[in-house]
């Protein structure tokens, strides 16, 4: 038995023989990975253990080898990164040496580093005059933006990001000097860029020379908002970061072009892996391309030195050169993705299930042009696809369902794109000709290209299921899944494969009846108050897990909906809303409702019969959209109810019959199962108040919401009174300019004795409501 074992182990282990520096780059990451999540350790390292056993010496000893190397390094540089981001606050004023100069859409930022820390200022003004270059060592005046904790779960973490990047702050430049100026590679890398840039603007529009100068130098600040959002939203959003695709293309035309100048192979080799080399910096050096360059670098010198290399080790390489100086790349997003995708796209591609097809397919010309167009392309999307899902569910709890098509469609458009712009930059014909004709040909070619690859991503895009929830999983689920999609090829072939599938199976079932089991022994319904800001967004989940959200938040310096809201909504795992409700036509409520609408599944729309005719252009809009998606809009008032086991929602105002002005008009929601209850008032006005307390609705809650973000206008004592709650809830902005909430309201809470809660003091606010108690969790 204990023979047998063996053998499958050592048959599970064969795809790693002969790939020592894979094998290596391996134990190096669960090294790292051990270090930084300790309380998973003994997981990690259990199978580099017991693979120790089954290997051969020499592979033993690079595995305990790169197990030292891999500790010294974590603690050596990880220490030094620590040591760097503990810094203090940045000062208003300063002096330091210009590093970077990043073009952004609005302005240009720079990365200026000081005496003892690095900041990064961005500079709006619209008379320039002659901004800063790398190089330049400049002084300067500064308002730094305050870093918050994130107060909405899942939302961008200012804090983190910061400190990845090795940054003391950011904000904004008023003022600045150039003291001196000297050369830096990066001085000539950044011209190098602007030249780029020129060469394309002369031909195209500002989109697509934003577009190709993304694609071909890591540019992406001419890349508009839109069309980021489409290319994300349908799974492509890799094609915009330069990485493996990008550097596969221009290696491929280097050397055909290198090759058709008559250079030996050999010197054409040489020359690629130069430029290559030149070619990290100008993209700015993620992570992903320096992968990429050393994948295509490390084959190179084994053709010179009469070593053909293997493709996954020339991978393994790659890791070790990027890692080892740098262990937090690990956790890099963009880095892992980069690697998992190609190293399912290798690993596929050793099992391709096209290439031993009977005799009477291959001699087929049409089945070959149907397997080298679509059945290949989207097996090797499926492969990058499998293998990056664990890491997409990680990061963002979402997977893109047509990915798959838009690799196939769109993927090859922008190829062509890129390759017209590179034949357009490289044209010869401006040195000896007044007009480059070829030049603008070529442009134009890569515009035809660009624009149709915008169209199919658009089209790609526009649906509300382009972008599904998965997850939320806990890291170690995913990892088993992982080493799951590993094994997928040896299943069929390795006992151990099969037994850690069936094993993996069979606890993911468990888990999951469990959680079920728990959820109707001991139902509970939640509502939050989403932190938007000065505006409104509440979900409410009932005890059968459905979501409907009240209001969506405004649409301002950004966009509610799509920034925060979507988000959030993936984070904790929403597949779908019951219903969007607006509780009436004020931007701060509805702001965010439309690109919701354009970017997560809702079933219905609700909304008042009187907010129906209200004419204001963005809110009939938001109508139209949901019309034009085949929302359902359902128009509900005062006796209007839905309900399920254990949980109903009642609308207690507006009157059908009577409107008025827009917070008379408001939406008044109650909700209430499980023996508690929550009032959501939206901006509901002293008159609506008065409307409702003249009739016999019952209006004892525990929880209320506050109507108009605690205004004055609202929560009157008398209402107040008849609501009773245990405790009160105010959705406002920080500093917002209203002052909300006013201090005649809070000054009707203290002599309620009515505690309450603010968003703008403690962030996105959780109520949990069981049969026999309520808690409540904060962000801040």
């Amino acid at each position: 038995m204990k023979l047998s074992l063996k053998k499958e182990g050592e048959s599970l282990l064969m795809p790693l023989a002969g790939k020592p520096a894979l094998v290596s780059a391996m134990v190096v990451m669960t090294v790292f990975a051990a270090f930084d999540y300790p309380e998973y350790a003994p997981i990690l390292l259990f199978p580099v253990a017991l693979a120790t056993f089954v290997v051969s010496p020499t592979i033993q000893k690079t595995i305990l080898c790169f197990l030292l190397i891999g500790v010294a390094s974590h603690l050596i540089f990880t220490h030094q990164t620590i040591m760097q981001r503990e810094l203090k606050a940045p000062q208003s004023s300063g002096c330091g040496f210009v590093e970077e100069v990043l073009p952004r859409p609005k302005g240009t930022a720079f990365i200026i580093q000081g005496p003892q820390q690095k900041v990064r200022l961005t500079y709006k003004g619209k008379n320039a005059g002659k901004l800063p270059l790398p190089g330049d060592s400049v002084c300067y005046e500064a308002s730094f933006y305050p870093v918050l904790p994130p107060t909405v779960p899942g939302a961008f973490d200012t804090e983190g990001w910061l400190k990845s990047q090795g940054l003391a702050g950011y904000g904004k430049l008023i003022k600045f000097k150039i003291i001196s100026s000297q050369w830096t590679p990066e001085r000539s890398f950044y011209q190098f860029r602007r030249w780029i840039k020129s060469r394309f603007s002369e031909f195209l529009d500002p989109a697509e020379t934003g577009l190709l100068l993304g694609l071909l130098a890591g540019d992406k600040s001419g890349i508009s908002e839109m069309l980021r959002s489409d290319f994300q939203r349908s799974g492509l959003v890799h094609v915009l970061a330069i990485s493996g695709f990008h550097v596969v293309l221009l290696a491929g035309m280097l050397m055909i072009m290198l090759k058709a100048t008559g250079l030996p192979i050999r010197v054409a080799r040489i020359v690629a892996i130069a430029l290559l080399f030149l070619y990290v910096p100008v993209t700015g050096g993620s992570p992903a391309v320096r992968r990429a360059v050393l994948m295509f670098v490390v084959p190179q010198i084994g053709y010179l030195l009469e070593r053909p290399a293997s493709t996954l080790n020339s991978l393994g390489v790659a890791l070790l050169f990027i890692l080892l100086p740098e262990p937090s790349v690990l956790w890099n997003p963009g880095f892992q993705l980069s690697v998992a995708a190609t190293a399912g796209i290798l690993i596929g591609g050793k099992y391709n299930p096209f290439k031993n097809l009977p005799d009477f397919l291959t001699q087929s010309k049409v089945w070959n042009k149907f397997q080298g167009f679509v059945l290949e392309p989207t097996f090797v999307t499926l492969c990058a696809t499998l293998a990056t899902s664990p890491f997409l569910i990680h990061h963002f709890k979402t997977l893109s369902p047509f990915a798959w098509l838009g690799n196939i469609v769109v993927v090859p458009a922008i190829s062509w794109g890129m390759q017209a712009g590179l034949f357009a930059l490289m044209s010869p014909l401006n040195l000896i000709l007044e007009h480059d004709f070829l030049r603008e040909y070529f442009c134009y070619a890569a515009r035809f290209f660009l624009r149709l690859a915008a169209l199919l991503t658009r089209f790609l895009s526009n649906s509300s299921m382009a972008s599904i929830t998965v997850g939320p999983f806990e890291p170690i689920f995913l990892l088993a899944i992982g080493v799951l999609i590993l094994l997928l090829p040896l299943l069929q072939a390795n006992k151990i494969a099969r037994m850690y599938g069936f094993t993996t199976l069979l606890l993911f079932s468990l888990v999951f009846l469990v959680q079920s089991y728990t959820q109707i022994k001991k139902p509970q319904w939640k509502l939050t108050v989403i932190d938007v800001g000065q505006g409104d967004s509440i979900l409410l989940t009932t005890p059968s897990q459905r979501h409907f959200l009240i209001d969506a938040g405004e649409n301002g310096y950004r966009d509610s909906g799509k920034d925060i809201i979507v988000p959030y909504l993936h984070h904790i795992g929403v597949l779908q809303l019951e219903a969007l409700i607006i509780t009436h036509p004020d931007a701060d409520h509805f702001g965010g409702a439309k690109s919701l609408l354009q970017t997560f599944p809702v079933k219905e729309l609700w909304i008042s019969s009187c907010a129906r005719v209200e004419e204001k252009k963005d809110w009939q809009n938001t109508i139209t959209e949901a019309l034009g998606r085949r929302v359902k809009i359902r128009q509900i008032h005062r006796g209007f109810a839905w309900s399920e086991n254990y949980f109903q929602i009642q609308a207690l105002h507006p009157n059908e019959q009577k409107c008025g002005e827009t917070n008379f008009d408001s939406i008044t929601l109650r909700a209430k199962g499980l023996g508690k209850s929550a009032l959501l008032t939206g901006d509901l006005s002293l008159a609506g108040e008065k409307d409702i307390t003249k009739t016999n609705i019952y209006l004892q809650s525990d929880v209320i919401k506050l109507g108009h973000h605690g205004s004055k206008t609202s929560s009157g004592t008398h209402f107040l009174q008849k609501t009773n709650p245990q405790i009160a809830l105010i959705s406002s902005g920080r500093k917002n300019r209203f002052k909300h909430p006013h201090k005649q309201v809070l000054q009707r809470l203290d002599s309620l004795k009515i505690p309450y809660l603010n968003t703008a003091e403690k962030g996105t606010i959780q109520l949990f409501f069981t049969q026999d108690s309520l808690w409540v969790e904060t962000m801040m």
